[in-house]
């Protein structure tokens, strides 16, 4: 029997178009990607809408229209589209004109924030498990695509697609300031913030990823950092191999990312390119050494 070997396929393509390299990405995968279309229940592309104050912190409409482009190619019906925004998803979504894709009669637009939730947690910094809800929309979707753009973080290392998906989702109480503060639930050391994205999205994995380099983020991310342009696109079913790709090509290595160190050591991985099975670009051309947060070294205190 042929040994399935897609939870190690990484697709890097380049070039300046987004919306056509994203597309061009999944088509690379091919069956990879389509058979879970065909096969999903529900579909949910989760963007990263962090604040309504700064394009290059978000993801990019074009590059949500270029997944839902292939998926319609393949099958009809509703795809959910939708973020726990920091600052408002609403905000995010008319800012950024995602409300152009609900014109088309089977996007729907979700603000996560006002989900049904069902339970999940955080850890503490005696690193006990502290309720928190959890939106109910991604736990119930078994086709999880997650877009985001490629950053920096001051407290995760790197924002990519786990951190979106779990963070984004994880519900939190609205603050008298307008905003979804989750500091005071996630942010109780650097230890356990990556404990409680690994184990948690061992619970609640997504099922694909796409990275958008097009539009990356250095130095002060998530949110106040520099925007470059990386010039690539990276997809895979198996987003832990794509948060470590995108975390070489942005200069790291990738077992020095807390969260994909402990979801490497469950057996997620693999997080070494030389085990990757890289479709594509060679990803040493494309390696840069970005400007690390202001909070390094010190957030290398997760180890």
């Amino acid at each position: 029997m042929k040994e399935n070997h897609s939870h190690k396929t990484v697709v890097l393509v380049t070039g300046a178009d987004r919306r056509e390299m994203i597309r061009e990405a999944i088509t690379h995968l091919g069956e990879i990607f389509t058979e879970k279309v065909k096969s999903a229940k529900q579909i949910f592309v989760h963007p990263n809408l962090v604040t309504r104050f700064k394009k290059g912190a978000t993801t990019d409409v074009e590059a949500v229209r270029g997944v839902v482009d292939h998926i319609s190619l393949i099958r009809a019906g509703t795809i959910l589209i939708g973020d726990a925004g920091f600052h408002g998803t609403k905000k995010a979504f008319k800012k950024f004109d995602y409300e152009s894709l609900s014109r088309s009669g089977n996007i729907k637009l979700i603000d996560l924030n006002d989900d049904d939730t069902i339970e999940s947690y955080a850890y503490t910094a005696e690193l006990k498990k502290r309720p928190i809800p959890f939106s109910k929309t991604v736990a119930q979707s078994d086709m999880n695509i997650v877009v985001v753009p490629a950053k920096m973080h001051s407290y995760y290392i790197v924002s990519l697609s786990i951190k979106t998906h779990i963070v984004g989702s994880q519900v939190v109480p609205h603050s008298p300031f307008g905003i979804h503060a989750r500091w005071p639930w996630l942010h109780t050391g650097y230890k356990p913030a990556h404990l409680s994205l690994a184990d948690v999205y061992v619970d609640h994995p997504a099922q694909f990823a796409i990275i958008d380099g097009t539009q990356a983020m250095e130095g002060n991310g998530p949110a106040m950092g520099k925007t470059v342009n990386l010039e690539w696109v990276i997809a895979s079913s198996n987003p832990v191999v794509a948060d470590a790709l995108a975390a070489y090509l942005m200069g790291w290595d990738p077992a020095e990312i807390g969260y994909l160190y402990h979801l490497n050591k469950k057996g997620l991985g693999p997080i070494n390119l030389k085990e990757m099975n890289v479709m594509g670009e060679d990803p040493e051309k494309f390696r840069r050494d970005l400007k690390r947060p202001p909070s390094y070294p010190r957030i290398m205190e997760w180890k």
